[in-house]
């Protein structure tokens, strides 16, 4: 006989995504039951569509009270609970009724939830939840806030593996005004049971997600010395928050001691070890880390009952391996841990820096692109991008061109267009990158900032009355106005034009920021045919002359020049050895 399952959710102005969580799991349900306790968006007609059985209650800031009433009102055999803001990811769609059929002496299951920490890396809190339950009135939800379901008994319940629950990522804002309420409804609750470690364990997590680690210990500290290993689902997530909240206190001679003493109970708890090579990375003990993040990559994946966090076995225990390696020393060593870390999850972007400083300080830039070059970076466009800007901010133009030089064809977005083109204008390929950029629509988000290169780049040309038209335009955009002040002056300057006096409706430190940035960009400039342009001379010129009539930009311009020379010492030291560098001033 077919087992009927039934979606239940109760939701309140959902609408945002609603029908991408309804849309992920239709075809795995018989049935849709959705409750709304008071949504004034247009949340229950999207809900609607895909169902007839939407019921209304009025919100007792009481979780479990309308989970249970969405039970009540369903039908199915089986109940599969969802929040709104999650979504099913499930390959095959027969997987949840071959899961009900084939384990048939299990009445309910953990389904594993993933908890995204990024909005593009792919790392993820990954906890098991128990979401999936016969509808037979032994399950009910309890508690009013971060509200569990009742066991009747352990030995019946059953683990999903391939059937995963995906938790969408949150603005910070938005996730702080869910912490805050449900802070306050964990305070009400706490007060009426005062000895609830389940109640201790939110109100730590809650804390510590708000930056409050202080005000988290006591509530982690009671919920893991009072949950036991029959409770292991809750206490893993204790010690992991304990031993994270000991870390942010600075505590973290406690924070190893704890983990040493766990290590030998949980020796497959690969988040335990891959947390105790951070505190030891933090207290500098880099060998000894070393044998921990090695030690978490062996663990691998750990059990279904112990909370991990993507990455702590592979792409992140990768990159902290090669921090410990590269501070001890061990270049090479760290280049192979980062590479590794890259290819295991291209998404996660932070080896790419600390490998590329490797290479660039070790080999030098032409090593440095074609070595990114063959591990394939550049076919992503995130990363080419990434690439490309590193390049660019190390002072190796040409190499920030060829990133993207040999990817333009590619049907990249607008943004990959207005990199493309900043970096022909500081190589040389000044008309290229203007071109480029002029082909960049108003409805871009990069169009002001196009707009800005644009002016740039007519000003390389020596087109001057060009660039000063531009400017004008750019003025009539708020936005901007401070962009166009600054080029209309720079033009002045140029042409060796008295300034007309500081307009009262800009300010200044915003024209400080914004020409300090121009200026940084413009001694970035490397011809690749090594041409001099004398315009390139003329626009530094100004752009210095323009920061020097303020104190604090006469100061800057001090310390950048200061920086400069002691880049120029350094790399002359790496190139040449210890020998000084001399440094002859014309009298």
């Amino acid at each position: 006989m077919k087992q009927r399952i039934s979606l239940t959710m109760i939701v309140k102005n959902e609408s945002d995504h609603i029908a991408n969580c309804l849309d992920s799991v239709k075809d795995l349900v018989d049935e849709i039951v959705i409750v709304d306790t008071g949504s004034t968006d247009d949340t229950v007609s999207i809900a609607q569509r895909y169902t007839s059985n939407v019921y209304f209650l009025s919100w007792q800031n009481d979780f479990s009270a309308a989970r249970n009433f969405a039970i009540e009102h369903a039908s199915g055999d089986w109940i599969l609970a969802l929040d709104a803001d999650e979504q099913v990811i499930c390959q095959d769609q027969d997987n949840l009724r071959s899961l009900i059929n084939r384990e048939n002496d299990k009445e309910s299951f953990l389904l594993p939830l993933l908890n995204p920490i990024s909005d593009s890396a792919q790392e993820y809190n990954t906890f098991y939840v128990l979401r999936l339950f016969r509808n037979n009135g032994r399950y009910k939800y309890v508690g009013k806030i971060h509200e569990q379901v009742s066991l009747p008994d352990q030995h019946d319940v059953g683990i999903a593996r391939d059937l995963i629950i995906k938790h969408r990522f949150l603005p910070l804002k938005l996730r702080h005004r869910k912490r805050n309420r449900n802070l306050t409804l964990l305070k009400k609750a706490s007060c009426e049971e005062p000895d609830n470690p389940f109640l201790h364990y939110y109100l730590g997590v809650e804390w510590l997600m708000l930056g409050k680690a202080g005000y988290a210990l006591p509530f982690l500290q009671k919920a893991y010395h009072t949950l036991s290993d029959d409770h292991l689902l809750f206490r893993a997530p204790a010690l992991k928050y304990l031993l994270l909240c000991l870390k942010e206190l600075d505590h973290l001679d406690e924070a190893l001691a704890l983990c040493l003493e766990t290590s030998v109970h949980y020796p497959n708890f690969t988040d335990l070890f891959f947390l105790g090579g951070l505190l030891l990375e933090e207290k500098e003990e880099y060998s000894i880390a070393l044998k921990w993040f090695n030690q978490a990559i062996s663990c691998g994946r750990p059990p279904a009952v112990l909370s991990h966090i993507t990455g702590t076995e592979s792409f992140s225990a990768y990159y902290h391996l090669g921090f410990c390696y590269e501070r001890i020393g061990g270049l090479l060593e760290a280049r192979e841990a980062y590479e590794t870390a890259l290819k295991l999850n291209p998404k996660y972007h932070f080896p790419l820096y600390s490998l590329f400083l490797n290479l660039l300080s070790d080999k030098g830039p032409a090593f440095c692109y074609h070595r990114l070059e063959d591990l394939g970076l550049f076919e992503d466009p995130l990363l080419c991008l990434t690439s490309a800007e590193l390049f660019f901010r190390s002072n190796h133009v040409e190499q920030a061109f060829c990133c993207l030089e040999s990817h333009k064809d590619q049907g990249q977005n607008e943004g990959f267009s207005f990199f493309y083109g900043k970096y022909c204008i500081y190589s040389g390929r000044i008309q290229t990158g203007f071109n480029v950029l002029r082909q960049i629509s108003s409805q871009s988000p990069h169009y002001n900032s196009a707009q800005i290169l644009s002016i740039v780049a007519l000003i390389l040309l020596d087109d001057l009355p060009e660039a000063r038209t531009m400017a004008i335009k750019l003025w009539g955009n708020h936005l901007t106005r401070g962009e166009a002040h600054i080029f209309l002056w720079l033009i002045r300057l140029i042409q060796h034009q008295p300034l007309p006096p500081f307009p009262r409706n800009v300010r200044e430190k915003e024209l400080f920021g914004v020409t300090t940035e121009l200026f940084v960009d413009c001694k970035r400039y490397q011809s690749h045919e090594f041409f001099h342009n004398p315009m390139v001379d003329s626009y530094c010129l100004a752009l210095e002359t323009l920061i020097k009539a303020t104190e604090e930009g006469f100061q800057w311009l001090l310390s950048d020049y200061d920086q400069r020379l002691q880049d120029l010492e350094s790399q002359f030291t790496s190139k040449y050895g210890g020998r000084k560098m001399m440094v002859i001033h014309e009298n």
